[in-house]
């Protein structure tokens, strides 16, 4: 009985140094699978007439030229997020006919893997974060917001597409997109 018990304890500890090994070869394996990813340079191309401008260091603006709302700035604080600290994020942005009701998409991938793909409610967003209702009338937008970033954030590159568009006429808003490492 007593060797019975011994085996199942020396089992264990074999199949618990074997995940942790193939977890650990995983780690790495996606580690190394997101650095090669990270150097592709997906920002360098051009979408058609787009601006394809930095907005700071970790986001760009690929809207087309004739979209209806051009970001002017988006500043965050700290310039790079950590995990567990908060980011204050100040932009500014014009927009150039009324908008009445829109939506997002934003996909996060990390690496390779899609961890979000969501349309959100402009309208609801604005409403419950920033105390603006729609419809958002021609002009000047300022953006003042704290945004808390989680602890368990897992190490590793994330790439953040974000489209908007007017629900109406399905015109697009303005499309970014963001690179950061955690």
């Amino acid at each position: 009985m007593k060797f019975a018990v011994y085996f199942v304890v020396a089992f264990c500890l074999v199949q618990a140094c074997a995940a942790a090994a193939i977890g650990e070869r995983l780690h790495v394996a996606v580690q190394e699978a997101t650095g090669i990813f990270a150097n592709i340079d997906f920002l360098s191309r051009t979408i058609g007439d787009g601006k394809n401008r930095t907005l700071n260091e970790i986001i760009r603006d690929v809207s087309e030229e004739d979209d209806l709302v051009d970001i002017k700035y988006v500043k965050l604080d700290p310039e790079y997020p950590k995990r567990s600290t908060p980011i204050h994020l100040n932009a500014l942005a014009y927009v150039k006919e009324p908008i009445e009701a829109a939506t997002a998409n934003i996909k996060v991938k990390y690496g390779i893997i899609t961890v979000l793909n969501r349309d959100y409610d402009l309208c609801k967003e604005l409403r419950d974060n920033l105390n603006k209702t729609c419809p958002v009338d021609e002009g000047y937008i300022e953006v003042d917001i704290d945004v808390d970033v989680p602890g368990f954030v897992p190490w590793g590159w994330y790439h953040l597409d974000a489209t908007a568009w007017r629900d109406s006429d399905q015109k697009q808003l303005g499309h970014i997109i963001a690179n950061v490492k955690f």
